[in-house]
Parts: C-alpha cells; structure tokens; sequence
C-alpha cells in the first residue's frame, strides 16, 4: 500500500486535539517519596481527580520542561508506567539529567546525528525510559535531529514498519523494538519526505500510522 492514498484522511486528523486522561490516584504513591512531585501534581490537577491532557497542552507548556516531561507521561501512559520504571525515572539524578538534557536539546537548533546518539547512551544510562518515551518528549519539544523534525516512535509503529504495510517506510522493515535507536533518524527523513509529498505535517503521518496503520485493508 502507499500511504498517499490515505492522503485526505491524513491531512485532516485532528492531531493536536489528541487527549488522553490520568487518574491522580495512579501517581500519587510515587509522591510520597518525591514532595516536590506533589507539588506539582496540585498544580496541575487543581483539586480534581482526574486530568486530561491533549497534545496542545503539552506543547503549551514548554515554559516549565519539568511539566512538559510529566505531562508526556501521564498523557502517553495513563494507567500508570511498568513496574517501577516511574520512581526509577524520578530517583537519584535521573530526572535532572533528563531535564537538563531536553533544555540543552530544545536551545539547540542544529542538532545532528552525533547528538543524537549522545543523547541515546544518556537515556539508556537513566532508568525508567526507553527511545519510545523519550521520542514522545522530543516531539512535543519540537526538538529536531539534521533539520527533521522530530516525532513519537512507539511500539505500534514499529508493529506497522515491520509488517511492511506501506512502500514508503521498506528502508527501515527490519526494525524491532530492541533496535528502534538505529532506524531513529532515518525514520523521522523518511516521514519528512512524506509529508513534503502530501503537503501536511509529520506529526499527522504518525497519528495516522498509529490509529491506522496496521488497521486498514484496502477494497480490491
């Protein structure tokens, strides 16, 4: 299948208004050990018990990179992150290093390759996340890698660019989980390319995969 044939569906997904909601009570047992996550929790729920975040949100709130890292969370993980992967992201230096990174990463216009596989080996050195959160907190940062813009990259799209559903992505059908970081970047060109092609944004070819891509059987 080409993915251009889905080219009027995929330019009019309304792609920022994707909204997800969290339970306070799914978060609160890491505030016992974290105060300052409380603090934070009660500004962001302001009393209720629950909270609904869509991506515009998150991009509205780059002014606190520490909000928009728990905003990315609670909006790509609802129910609650596996295991402990949560308090291990919190503990130690992990989350200041995360933090201090994504700063260096968002004043940065002119990150190339070799930032980016710096910046793997710092994530896989922090516990908690894999290139499937941090890819999620790169998009909404509006991060960019060799002038592509960055985009979420997570399980279900690499279900989709393995089963080789769409021509556009056969460059990059032998990516898997445990070796999503090396397909990274040639995964965020070859959607950019997409997206010059269909005169929309990359950002709406990665909803489309997500919700569709491995959803759809064309009528002969």
């Amino acid at each position: 299948m080409k993915i251009e044939n889905y080219k009027n569906l995929i330019v009019n997904l309304p792609v920022r208004e994707q909204a997800f909601t969290t339970k306070r009570s799914t978060w609160e047992y890491a505030e016992k050990d974290f105060s300052w996550l409380k603090i934070v929790n009660d500004d962001l729920f302001q009393g209720e018990e629950t909270l609904t975040i869509s991506r515009q949100d998150i991009f509205d709130s780059h002014k606190s990179i520490k909000v928009v890292i728990l905003k990315t969370i609670y909006w790509g993980y609802t129910g609650g992150m596996r295991g402990n992967h949560f308090i291990k992201l919190l503990g130690g230096d992990n989350f200041n290093k995360l933090e201090s990174m994504l700063i260096k990463h968002k004043a940065n216009l002119n990150l190339t390759t070799s930032d980016f596989t710096e910046s793997i080996k710092i994530v896989k050195g922090i516990g908690g996340i894999g290139l499937s959160t941090y890819s999620k907190m790169l998009y909404f940062l509006d991060v960019r890698f060799d002038n592509n813009p960055c985009l979420i990259l997570d399980q279900r799209l690499i279900s989709v660019f393995s089963g080789k559903i769409y021509e556009e992505f056969t460059l990059i059908n032998k990516i898997r989980y445990d070796n999503t970081e090396n397909y990274y970047l040639e995964y965020l060109d070859l959607v950019n390319k997409a997206s010059i092609i269909l005169n929309t944004k990359g950002e709406n070819i990665e909803q489309f995969l997500f919700m569709f891509g491995n959803n759809l059987k064309p009528v002969s």
